[in-house]
């Protein structure tokens, strides 16, 4: 028990600071978590998904399809804490501290001859459970963590299945999973599995021939195999496969503008060897990938990293975190051509490709797997001084902690107004106004986009009620909308209505009720303000009377 006291500790301090105020921070929800939540209500109560499709895989969400592992997995404390912020983001708690362990477990098993071998794995779980970016999406709910933690645990099953101290079956179950768990899987696994394996190859070409005469290994790999075709074949093609058609960059295929035409005398030779497709594809992709590199975007607020993906006014990591990050390169570069190190270092070469090749400039969620191999290379660069010099090690060490205490106190005591917009305040508090009156019409603003998915979660609606009534409207490749659910409304309203409709809620903006609305009217039961923790104004309720 010793020799885990400091993992032990690594997980204690990452569960805290991954579900402390869990359910007011980040104070609001995003759509997707809504969504997520609801559907997992629904699954609980009725076994179907909001569609009244029976215990889906794959689960349709505004329009889109992606994988649903983590709405199952948000049943049991949905169950035991009602459907609520807490209850739906819990899960991505335990399999962010799972996370902790995995890389301790990982670590440990790569460098099995190292010296010391559980403290570099022990340091490694410390860098990741302290990681700002880890945790920050340890605190929603995000596929993708889920997602990388159960690649992380396959990856580790798949390298004892290579040195023959396990069966099969764990990395596969742990790659179905991934599979289940999130889009980019589809592109990770498959990468991390083969890049194992080309590393291990000699293990591989000696191993796996002998495991294959083993029905404990030959019959699950028939079954995944069977699985993998079913899957890609159901997420790649029709309707499920709309997202991917979407976001994917090769479908952007913009038409060359008169001025690179001039600038190159009209000559289409020209333009085509220099401005053709593949060409601007590849420079998009490039640009896109190297940019997840970048100081702005890994120690300071990048201008296109959205305020959703990071701590506020932050970076994505620690703002100290550079010193280990360097420190831990010169470690991997020390034993370079030894197999351990080649797949950490290609491991982080690997974690940005899906990102890279979406429409987005740059997004923190679907490069999230950054975080892994980040986090094991600060814990060996802390490893790596501690074995050269434990008193500056203790010294760097009071330095981060204390870039730590300030990270996190903007966190939990001051991102509340920067956090509020990109997860959606005020929802909730409309909500509790419209749940006072339940017969009376409500009228609610549609101008932020799918209210409808608030309103179900707030109120806790039916869902048996809610799949007999379903008017889901599909609008296009990847949304949709609802317009009405029972007597809620969602559109948009004018004072005119407000002055006309009696027993009626309405939920606005100041578009639809302006600052110089006269309340003081006889025909208004109550007002209600609902602002953003900065104090700029967000919603405006009016219950007429009747």
């Amino acid at each position: 028990m010793k020799k885990y006291w400091l993992l032990i500790l690594a997980l204690i301090i990452g569960f805290g600071l991954r579900v402390y105020n869990l359910s007011d921070l980040p104070n609001g929800l995003t759509w997707d978590e809504a969504a997520l939540g609801y559907n997992a209500y629904s699954i609980l109560t009725t076994g179907k998904d909001e569609f009244g499709t029976t215990l889906p895989l794959i689960f349709k969400s505004f329009g889109d399809y992606k994988p649903g592992l983590y709405i199952y997995l948000a049943i049991p404390s949905i169950a035991a804490v009602g459907l609520t912020e807490f209850g739906i983001r819990f899960p991505s708690v335990l399999f962010g501290t799972l996370a902790i362990l995995g890389v301790y477990l990982l670590i440990a098993e790569l460098f099995e001859k190292e010296g010391k071998k559980n403290l570099l794995a022990s340091f490694a779980a410390l860098a990741l459970a302290v990681s700002p970016w880890h945790v920050h999406f340890s605190r929603g709910a995000w596929e993708t963590n889920v997602f990388s933690t159960l690649l992380m645990f396959g990856l580790y099953y798949w390298l004892r299945f290579l040195k023959r101290k396990s069966s099969i079956a764990p990395a596969l179950i742990f790659a179905i999973a991934s599979f289940l768990s999130y889009q980019a899987a589809k592109l990770l696994t498959p990468l991390n599995f083969g890049l194992l394996t080309l590393v291990y190859w000699k293990d591989f070409t000696s191993n796996f021939p002998k495991s294959l005469k083993q029905k404990k290994n030959l019959f699950p790999l028939i079954l995944a195999f069977i699985f993998a075709l079913w899957f890609f074949a159901g997420t790649l093609f029709g309707p499920a496969g709309n997202r991917l058609a979407r976001l994917s960059i090769f479908g952007y295929k913009p038409q060359i503008s008169d001025e690179i035409k001039q600038v190159d005398n009209n000559e289409p030779l020209i333009y085509e060897i220099f401005h053709n497709q593949t060409r601007f594809t590849t420079t998009l992709i490039m640009g896109r990938y190297l940019y997840h590199f970048s100081p702005e975007v890994l120690f300071y607020e990048g201008p296109v990293v959205t305020e959703r993906g990071h701590i506020p006014t932050l970076g994505v990591l620690n703002p100290l975190e550079f010193i280990w990050l360097a420190l831990g390169l010169v470690f991997l570069a020390a034993r370079w051509g030894r197999r351990e190190s080649i797949f950490i270092f290609a491991l982080l070469l690997l974690a940005p490709l899906p990102a890279s090749m979406t429409l987005e400039e740059f997004t923190t969620v679907r490069s999230f797997f950054m975080t892994i191999p980040l986090g094991i290379i600060s814990g060996m660069g802390i490893f790596y001084l501690w074995n050269k010099n434990k008193l500056i090690t203790i010294f760097v060490s009071l330095a981060y902690l204390l870039a730590t205490f300030y990270t996190y106190d903007i966190y939990f005591n001051h991102s509340q107004k920067f956090l509020a917009k990109e997860y959606n305040f005020g929802y909730k508090q409309a909500m509790e106004v419209v749940n006072r009156y339940p017969g009376s019409r409500v009228i609610m603003t549609d101008v932020l986009g799918q209210p409808y998915i608030y309103y179900l979660f707030h109120s806790k609606y039916s869902p048996a009620k809610y799949q007999e009534l379903n008017h889901f409207v599909d609008g296009g490749v990847d949304v949709g909308k609802v317009d009405r659910i029972d007597n809620v409304e969602f559109r948009q309203f004018s004072t005119q209505d407000v002055l006309t409709y009696k027993d009626t809620v309405f939920v606005g903006m100041v578009g639809n009720i302006p600052d110089d609305f006269d309340y003081s009217s006889p025909v208004i039961e109550e007002y209600k303000v609902v602002n953003y923790p900065d104090g700029s104004s967000l919603f405006r309720i009016i219950k007429t009377a009747k």
